[in-house]
């Protein structure tokens, strides 16, 4: 088969649900009474609608056809050599089936299963819903949907009277499907027999009563103007300053982090942060066992700290609560010493060790979008904490897939899914990228195009670039788009993208990293780290906020900054810096200082497993 080069249509009228004349809202689809597909206990005839899935032969045949008229219209002879598909339908529009079918007969003979009027389905009918008039008016065929579709990718104005297409246009004859039409009955003609009179003195002739006429029902209010969206000036403040190229930050509030701590290195969850010399600081706040919370600390280097997936976990000092998740641990025995087994331990580490597993096996949502196209139950994002790590509409992805491939997901929707009691479904949609090494087709820079990709991406893969250029090697890098419109879920993010011209030199260390860069290498960043979720078998959760995450871990008045979203306040940083005091060092192997210097694990400690 030949291959389909797709296309996205980012603009949409389509409506899940609407609201009626009486003010009531309505699911823009078939009726609960044509949902039912139980067969009639008499005939067995069944007549039904079912929703057809976007992967169905029928949903890609539709979409192929409104890709080819949509080329064979706008694309010119450039496009005329290869074939196109839509990606996906329009947000909110879904096709449905209304199927006729009697299900004795398909029972006796599976083999003509599928055919229409000469096998067991005498009906196969597809309808496209969604149009903001209503479930009333559906599209009947891609031919009928294709003109409100180029209305959707060429109008400008946004303006429904713009649009041609049977329901939009004045002159629409797309008539009120889905109800059943009352029946009535024919009346019986009876010849009426004149009875012999005498005569009689004629009568008057009836005067005629004239007939109401209903007056015509109020036409239905066309849709009104919906602008594109603007997604620069929809995101907050903090999203903007997360998403730009000259940020200084390269951790956020909210974020699981290591830290140094003198010595060795701890667990904490970053409180705030700011400018100090126009130099990024931030206030970190160790994770500890619910009877022991240990003192903030201030970074004022980012090379102190690490993102958490960066390195691997330890073992707890106390191998008994080793598999116990955080509020499973008998806290008051373990540090009473119940559990030491003769043995020196220390129960602040493995109590962010714990804290951490459920921090990164959890997750929570933020700054919910109100008005955004959503279907039943469904709620649309700005961001949300990922795990670890806190992340934003617009920005990368790091996905798991087979290989050595590095691919990301730039996303586009963060939509939450909840079905009763309490389960929750997180979609991320958005456009595939896959990181591509060729040999360069450009001889000088000026020749270098700048891709649609969010900033920070286009800053880090110039500097790659220009890095492979420097060292004459003759090489190209870019971000190739694999699929657009993809849709992903919880399992298959790995975590956040980061840049390699600002992570790499903190987990390379800067000589090698210059060293290198002389060399004009340039390894992407996510090569040297671990996947949310890897080896932990916490189970995911859903937590209300990042206070709800972090539950006994830290003190019960920690706060996490919302940045430039929040009160100015929470960012103001306390003057005093608490002592740090080095731990003491006179453990064996067994000590607190092996299990959590993590520097060792390039050199293949066996409680790093990296």
């Amino acid at each position: 088969m030949a291959p389909y080069w797709p296309f996205t249509i980012v603009r949409s009228d389509g409506q899940f649900e609407i609201t009626t004349r009486s003010g009531t809202k309505e699911l823009n689809q078939p009726t609960t009474a044509q949902l039912n597909g139980t067969p009639d206990a008499a005939s067995g005839n069944v007549d039904c609608y079912r929703k057809i899935e976007p992967d169905d032969a029928k949903a890609v045949d539709w979409r192929r056809k409104l890709g080819g008229m949509y080329m064979h219209l706008l694309g010119g002879k450039e496009w005329a050599d290869r074939n196109y598909i839509v990606s996906e339908l329009p947000e909110g529009y879904v096709l449905w089936e209304h199927v006729k079918y009697n299900a004795k007969k398909l029972a006796e003979d599976k083999r003509d299963k599928g055919k229409h009027s000469a096998g067991v389905y005498e009906r196969q009918d597809a309808y496209l819903y969604g149009h903001p008039h209503g479930r009333k008016k559906r599209f009947r065929s891609p031919a009928d949907f294709f003109p409100h579709m180029l209305w959707l990718c060429t109008d400008t104005e946004g303006d429904p009277r713009n649009c041609s297409c049977k329901i939009c246009s004045p002159d629409g004859d797309e008539e009120a499907v889905g109800e059943e039409p009352m029946k009535v009955e024919t009346a019986v003609k009876r010849e009426v027999k004149p009875v012999p009179m005498a005569s009689a003195a004629p009568k008057s002739a009836p005067v005629p009563v004239p007939v109401p006429v209903p007056a015509p029902a109020p036409a239905q209010s066309r849709p009104s103007y919906q602008p594109l969206l603007n997604t620069q000036a929809t995101k907050t403040a903090e999203q903007k300053l997360d998403g730009d190229p000259g940020g200084k930050y390269l951790y956020r509030p909210g974020e699981l982090v290591w830290f140094n701590n003198v010595m060795n290195w701890r667990l904490g969850v970053i409180s705030k942060r700011g400018l100090q010399n126009n130099k990024p600081r931030y206030l970190i706040q160790p994770l500890s066992n619910p009877f022991q919370h240990q003192a903030y600390q201030i970074k004022d280097d980012e090379n102190s700290i690490r993102p958490w997936l960066a390195w691997s976990v330890p073992n707890t000092t106390v191998p008994a609560i080793q598999n116990l998740t955080y509020d499973q641990v008998p806290w008051e025995q373990v540090v009473r010493g119940e559990h030491d087994d003769g043995q020196s331990r220390d129960y602040v580490v493995d109590g962010s060790i714990l804290a951490a597993k459920v921090i990164d096996s959890s997750y929570s949502l933020f700054d919910r979008i109100e008005g955004a196209l959503a279907g039943p139950n469904e709620i649309h994002y700005k961001g949300m904490f990922l795990g670890a790590e806190k992340i934003w509409v617009g920005e990368p992805v790091r996905l798991r897939v087979p290989g050595n491939d590095i691919v990301v997901l730039i996303i586009h929707k963060l939509i939450e899914r909840t079905t009763p009691p309490n389960t929750s479904t997180v979609v991320f949609v958005g456009d595939v990228y896959k990181f591509v090494e060729m040999p360069t087709p450009y001889k000088t820079r000026s020749e270098w195009p700048t891709p649609a990709l969010p900033p920070r991406m286009i800053v880090d893969l110039r500097f790659r670039n220009e890095v492979a250029d420097v060292a004459k090697k003759g090489i190209w890098y870019e971000w190739r788009l694999l699929e657009p419109a993809a849709r992903r879920s919880l399992g298959d993010v790995k975590g956040r993208w980061y840049e390699t011209r600002t992570l790499l030199p903190i987990l390379r260390g800067i000589q090698k990293f210059q060293e290198e860069l002389s060399s004009g290498i340039t390894t992407d960043a996510g090569a040297w780290m671990n996947g949310r979720r890897d080896k932990n078998n916490n189970p995911e959760q859903r937590k209300r906020n990042r206070k709800d995450t972090l539950g006994r871990a830290v003190p019960a008045d920690f706060k996490v900054s919302r940045g430039l979203d929040g009160a100015p306040a929470d960012d103001v940083f306390l003057d005093v810096q608490p002592a740090q005091v080095a731990p003491p060092m006179g453990f064996a192997e067994a000590d607190i200082d092996q299990f959590m210097d993590l520097d060792q694990a390039a050199a293949g400690h066996e409680f790093y497993g990296v």
